[in-house]
């Protein structure tokens, strides 16, 4: 049995608990580089399949540094990203809620670290472990924000791998809220300057390679996942790439390029709204009506 069928096949216990009208397997991350969308697109509140194209484009690690704020923000105020993941525990994760505050037209939704997170630990205790930070993130980002999180990822992936998915699709199946590469938003991860420690790919995150993305993209919402940033000293191993993922997020020609293509620009509130995707838990989110950016 290959490695990816075990897998599939070890994961269908978490997905069978997950409703299907809510949330499909991701595809594998081959089928994102190639922008393959692997199945049927969500449809809207009233059942309708969608024919328009959008696209959300999220930049993770929010908070993580005065760059990676300073980036997010201008990345959203002049050029093309609509979503963050807020990442808590950081020197600068109270400023960057505080830039959200003032920046109310940037879906908010929660980048979940779990590195090294129970690693000393073996079988049910370590997973226990992530469940309770996981859990403590989540009531967090609640506390520190006023709202839930308009959609979940985790650093560095860590959301994919076999037993930590199960904690993240209980939660977002509880709450209704997507998770990356679990819901119908498919999303496309080829937008990197890295391949590896000490391996950079420039050319991966220029505007050019960026149109290029944009002109794959299929009937649906797709994510587009994304770093900008400044350097800074508070930064991690990824630094300069980031001021580079910048410059092609505001360049003019890729909100040209929206527009040549048809591709609505969307965040997640908006996915919420055309879907019909309604929180299941107890608490206030953020305004659920539409904004599309044409």
């Amino acid at each position: 049995m290959t490695p990816t069928r075990r897998r599939i096949l070890l994961l269908l216990p978490a997905l069978a608990q997950v409703p299907a009208s809510m949330f499909a397997a991701s595809a594998p991350r081959a089928a994102a580089d190639q922008g393959a969308r692997a199945s049927s697109p969500s449809a809207d509140r009233k059942g309708r399949a969608i024919t328009e194209r959008y696209v959300i484009v999220n930049a993770d690690d929010f908070g993580e540094s005065p760059g990676v704020n300073r980036g997010v923000i201008e990345a959203h105020e002049r050029g093309i990203v609509t979503s963050a993941s807020l990442l808590l525990d950081q020197p600068e994760t109270d400023a960057a809620v505080a830039l959200a505050r003032q920046t109310p037209s940037l879906s908010l939704g929660l980048h979940v670290n779990l590195d090294g997170v129970g690693a000393e630990l073996t079988g049910q205790e370590r997973f226990e472990v992530q469940r309770r930070a996981l859990e403590r993130q989540f009531n967090a980002f609640t506390a520190l924000t006023g709202s839930h999180p308009t959609h979940l990822d985790s650093h560095h992936h860590v959301h994919r791998q076999l037993n930590v998915a199960r904690l993240f699709l209980e939660l977002s199946s509880r709450y209704g809220i997507p998770l990356r590469g679990f819901s119908d938003v498919f999303y496309v991860g080829r937008f990197y300057g890295q391949r590896g420690p000490a391996k950079t790919e420039p050319t991966q995150i220029s505007a050019e390679f960026l149109i290029g993305l944009l002109g794959k993209i299929k009937r649906g919402f797709t994510e587009i996942g994304c770093h900008p940033g400044y350097q800074d000293a508070a930064s991690d191993s990824y630094n300069w790439e980031r001021e580079q993922e910048l410059r092609a997020l505001t360049d003019p020609r890729a909100k040209a390029a929206l527009t040549t293509l048809g591709i609505r620009l969307a965040s997640y509130r908006d996915y919420r709204a055309v879907t019909g995707l309604v929180p299941t838990g107890v608490g206030a989110v953020l305004d659920c009506q539409a904004r599309i950016v044409r």
